[in-house]
Order: C-alpha cells, then sequence, then structure tokens
C-alpha cells in the first residue's frame, strides 16, 4: 500500500502555496518597502502586522510539525499584537455639520475607520509611491522624487499641528481602486470654509487634483491660502484624477451644487481650478457650465487643446478669464504643451495670464507656495 503524500507536497498543497505565494508577492513587497521607507509608528505596525500574518496559510500545509505550529503561533500572536496596535491609533473622525473643515462623503456615509488607508498615515503612502514613481517614472528623477518627499514631510508636520485638519481621514481609497482596474466614481469633498464674519460670503475655488488623488497635502497648502485670502476651498475627489473619463463632469457638478446650496458660499463667485491631470477637468467643466464659472486656474496643467478648440468651449469662454502656472523645468508635462495651449485660447480671445517659472519643476504648487499663493491671489483680485 503505497503512502499518501504530506500535506505540503501533494498536488493540492503544491497547488495552494504556488497560488497564495504568487497572490501575496505584491503584498509581501509592499509591506517590505513600506518598512523600510515609513516615518511613522502606524506604518510600522502595520507593514510588521502584513509580515507576520502573510505565510499564515503556508504554515496550515505543514501544520503537523511541532516546529511550524509554534512559529505559526509565534507569528500569529505577533502579526495580531501589531494590527491590533495599529487599529488603535487610526483616527477616528465624525463629521460635524457646523465645523468650517470637513470632509463630506457621498449619502452621509461614514469613512471606515480601520480600512488600510487610516491605518496607514498617508505621509508614508505618499513616501511609498515617491519611490515607485521614481522607479516607474522616466520623467521623475531620484532628486525630484527627494526633494518631493522633504516638501511632503514638511506639509504634514504641519498637518499634524492643525486641529482642524489633523482630525480628518484620507480618502485615497478610490484612487488606489482606479489604479487597480476599477471604474472612478465622485467621492468625497474636502471643504474649508475661513473664519470671519459669520454673515459675509465667500467667492471659492473647486479645485480637482491629480493622479495623486485628493491629497491632504494639498488641503494643508489650499487651507493657508483660504485664510489668508478669504476664499472658500471646495475639492471634489475622482480617483486618480482621470477627470475626462465617466463621471469626472458629475463629480465637478456635485462640487459646484454645493457651492451653490451653501448659505457662506456666494454662487456667482466660483473659479474652477485644478492641477496637473486636473487641468483636463477643467477644461471639460468649463466647457459644460461655462456661465457658472467667472475664470478658471491651471497648476502645472494638463490642457487639452482639442477641448479649447471646441465650439462649445469658444463660445462659453472667448473673451474671458484664465490663469496659468507651469514651470519651465517641468519634466513631466512640457511648458511647450502647455503655449500650445495658450495659443489656442489667444485665438479665441481670452484673456489669459501665463506664469513659466524659471528653474521650477512639476511640483511648484508644493514647493513654492508663497510665490504661487502671490500669483493666484493677483489674479483673483483682477477678476
Amino acid at each position: 500500500m503505497s503512502k499518501e503524500p504530506d500535506a505540503e507536497f501533494s498536488k493540492r498543497g503544491c497547488l495552494v502555496s504556488g497560488l497564495w505565494t504568487l497572490l501575496s508577492l505584491p503584498f509581501w513587497l509592499g509591506a517590505v518597502t513600506l518598512l523600510a521607507v515609513c516615518t511613522t509608528t502606524e506604518a510600522r505596525l502595520f507593514a510588521a502586522a502584513l509580515i507576520c500574518l502573510l505565510p499564515a496559510p503556508l504554515n496550515v500545509l505543514h501544520w503537523h510539525k511541532t516546529s511550524r505550529r509554534t512559529l505559526t503561533i509565534l507569528l500569529l500572536l505577533t502579526g495580531g499584537t501589531a494590527l491590533i496596535l495599529c487599529m488603535q491609533r487610526a483616527p477616528h473622525h465624525t463629521d460635524n455639520a457646523q465645523a468650517m473643515t470637513r470632509v463630506i462623503h457621498r449619502d452621509g456615509a461614514s469613512p471606515f475607520r480601520f480600512s488600510p488607508v487610516n491605518l496607514v498615515p498617508e505621509i508614508d503612502q505618499n513616501i511609498l509611491r515617491s519611490y515607485l514613481s521614481a522607479v516607474f517614472d522616466p520623467n521623475l528623477s531620484w532628486s525630484q522624487g527627494a526633494d518631493l518627499r522633504n516638501e511632503l514631510r514638511s506639509l504634514s508636520s504641519e498637518r499634524q499641528r492643525d486641529a482642524d485638519l489633523s482630525s480628518l481621514p484620507s480618502v485615497l481609497g478610490p484612487t488606489y481602486r482606479e489604479a487597480v482596474g476599477f471604474k472612478p466614481a465622485p467621492g468625497p469633498i474636502f471643504i474649508h470654509l475661513p473664519g470671519g464674519a459669520e454673515s459675509a460670503t465667500l467667492p471659492a475655488i473647486v479645485f480637482l487634483h491629480d493622479r495623486m488623488g485628493n491629497s491632504q497635502s494639498y488641503w494643508t497648502v489650499w487651507k493657508k491660502f483660504a485664510d489668508t485670502h478669504q476664499y472658500a476651498i471646495v475639492a471634489p475627489s475622482f480617483g486618480a484624477g482621470n477627470w475626462s473619463r465617466e463621471g469626472g463632469l458629475e463629480a465637478i457638478e456635485q462640487a459646484r451644487q454645493f457651492c451653490m446650496d451653501h448659505p457662506r458660499i456666494d454662487g456667482n463667485k466660483l473659479i474652477l481650478a485644478g492641477l496637473s491631470k486636473g487641468g483636463a477637468g477643467v477644461t471639460r467643466g468649463g466647457r459644460a457650465t461655462p456661465s457658472k464659472w467667472q475664470g478658471l486656474l491651471f497648476i502645472s496643467p494638463v490642457i487639452e487643446k482639442s477641448i479649447i478648440e471646441s465650439e462649445d468651449f469658444r463660445n462659453g469662454w472667448g473673451g474671458r478669464k484664465a490663469l496659468i502656472i507651469t514651470g519651465e523645468q517641468d519634466e513631466q508635462i512640457s511648458p511647450e504643451h502647455v503655449r500650445k495651449a495658450v495659443s489656442s485660447m489667444a485665438e479665441i480671445k481670452m484673456d489669459v495670464t501665463a506664469h513659466y517659472l524659471p528653474g521650477s519643476h512639476h511640483f511648484l504648487f508644493l514647493s513654492e507656495q508663497e510665490r504661487v499663493g502671490k500669483m493666484i491671489s493677483d489674479w483673483l483680485e483682477s477678476l
């Protein structure tokens, strides 16, 4: 009588082992990389939990061995403890409709406190993404990636010191879902209303994010601008910032309608702004509802020349104002791309103020906040 093979050497065992190894490999690589580059205790605990818990299914195949049972129990205890400690540190946010700084979820839904985007602080998510971008994006050098990380760390420190911002949850989940193939949909909206006379209505900037997502770093920059210049900030979310996809115009319209319905926002003084890929949303949103916007603001932008040259855009924006700020050293979106779009705007008699900043790169919105803020405020005063 032939002896049955051990579980780990049976056909089923080999299949399970191979399949789990293949499926878990990205999580292994992500956890190890996160542990190597992270800056916060929460991220270290999360990475350690993954590293301890991922081997558990494979060790079940060796359960008949005492040494493997002992190792599995130790890994589960260590990983489970790390995960529990990480979960205890996760931000617990309850929306307050009276707050001046909020994240509003669709249909009044509350964010899931223990989702990975809340267990791992956003600063560490962005640091990890900056390394990955430097590896896979030929237009992002290692030195630019290092500069970006320094800016992100500085903004994270500012955010932590701000009582209004530090309690808000991350909303980057939809960004990752689109990255793995899910269809994007309108997501949460970040809003900030600067303090002041409660009876006064405020002009507003509706800001469309880039592929980085509706990041807390952007909220930190815009909140400082809003408090200084008395503008409301309304920033909708839409996946990885591909505003030209189905649902992008819906997300823009939801943000605009929020402004129209809010008692402290002047619905006749709305600026549609976009960063990088958000610029494509600005041209499309501007074309869809030209009479609803006072002006268009583009920062390091993707600008769809074909949209500007369309009849609907020409009829809606001929002779009207736009501001464009970009860097001469931008390797993600070349200044030549922007100049061609500006030429198309000039052909329809748009009143365009364009700044091409010598020595500035794609991330000037983060790295040159005061300079960019001054350009924006000067332009807003001219409206």
